[in-house]
């Protein structure tokens, strides 16, 4: 049984301007002492779905549908006490800017404590120390020392390796990391993914949300991509990355700039995302692809099985019963190499 399964998730915002459905029929598993890279760009639905796990969607966001299931319990309508246990404790979540996630007035201390007493039966001093604890297993130097100080006195990988304290506090199975690495100097970024590292090697799940392909080619096992609010690609990280089996997921990979890059400029893929109160009809992609035929328009393709079972894109070009009659004929850089 998989530690992690979502199921048709469905997430809308009512706003004055329409219904927005940020997260439209998303499905995938997360085992445990998995790494799970969810990628896409900004409005992809990332985010949204992430916090949909924890029930943390504020109004007007809602969850319509689906289903959520951790160590084989449905999630979704459940009880307050229920979701503060699963929240921090099941699950922790490092959020993307750690300035707004540590509060400024209370010492790092109290706060990694703080979250230890709500999510263990540790109390009192002993909640301190464990606070000095995870301090020091996240490589916070001179934990006691840095315990006694304030948010603005640490740096901004510092900051963050105090909010995966926080998130670890519960001990949870799994954790989920938004953007982690985000505003960060590249020798912190690999601080921190190490970190992470050492984190999954003691079998904790990682969901790890992020625009930054490298960083997931890096650090995980597999890689959901995410488009206007759908999963288009799950595959392992070398099956993405080497044979992508769709435009968009191409698309992102021939983008990447490299050292040895001689283009003139680089490549992007044309267009912008779509507007999901009024999405377009048929695949969400076809305005922007290159492959894109009449059928396209008219039918928003499923997730398929290609290239192997663990592998899934949502093109027609992989629907057996689908009117397509193109082939993706795309090539991405991967290490200075042309590969189908």
């Amino acid at each position: 049984m998989a530690l992690l399964e979502v199921e048709d998730l469905d997430v809308r915002f009512y706003t004055e301007g329409g219904v927005v459905q940020a997260v439209d029929g998303l499905s995938y598993t997360l085992d445990r002492g998995e790494r799970l890279g969810v990628v896409g760009e900004s409005g992809a639905g990332k985010t949204v779905s992430a916090l949909a796990l924890l029930d943390l969607l504020d109004d007007p966001g809602r969850i319509e549908g689906g289903s959520i299931r951790v160590d084989g319990e449905e999630v979704l309508g459940a009880t307050p006490e229920r979701l503060r246990r699963l929240r921090g404790g099941e699950i922790g979540m490092v959020f993307q800017d750690p300035e707004t996630a540590l509060d400024p007035v209370y010492t790092v201390g109290e706060q990694v404590a703080e979250a230890v007493r709500v999510h263990t039966d540790v109390d009192g001093a002993a909640a301190d120390d464990r606070a000095v604890s995870l301090l020091d297993r996240v490589g916070i130097p001179d934990p006691e020392t840095r315990a006694s100080q304030y948010p603005h006195e640490f740096s901004g990988g510092m900051a963050q390796r105090a909010v995966v304290a926080i998130a670890l506090a519960g001990d949870p199975d799994l954790l989920i990391a938004d953007e982690p690495t985000t505003a960060l100097d590249v020798t912190i970024q690999a601080q921190l993914l190490d970190l992470l590292d050492d984190l999954a090697a003691d079998d904790l799940a990682v969901q790890l949300i992020s625009h930054d392909l490298g960083v997931v080619a890096e650090f995980c096992d597999r890689a959901l991509v995410m488009y206007a609010g759908q999963a288009v690609e799950s595959a392992s990280v070398d099956d993405l990355f080497y044979h992508p089996q769709h435009p968009y997921t191409a698309g992102l990979l021939s983008a990447v700039p490299r050292i040895d890059d001689d283009r003139d400029r680089l490549q992007t893929i044309p267009g912008t995302t779509p507007d999901l109160a009024s999405p377009p009809p048929g695949c969400r992609f076809h305005p922007r692809c290159p492959y894109a035929e009449d059928a396209c328009t008219k039918r928003d393709p499923p997730l398929a099985t290609v290239d192997g079972d663990d592998h899934r894109a949502a093109c027609l070009a992989h629907v057996d019963d689908a009117d397509f009659d193109g082939d993706l004929d795309f090539y991405v850089e991967v290490d200075g190499e042309a590969d189908p």
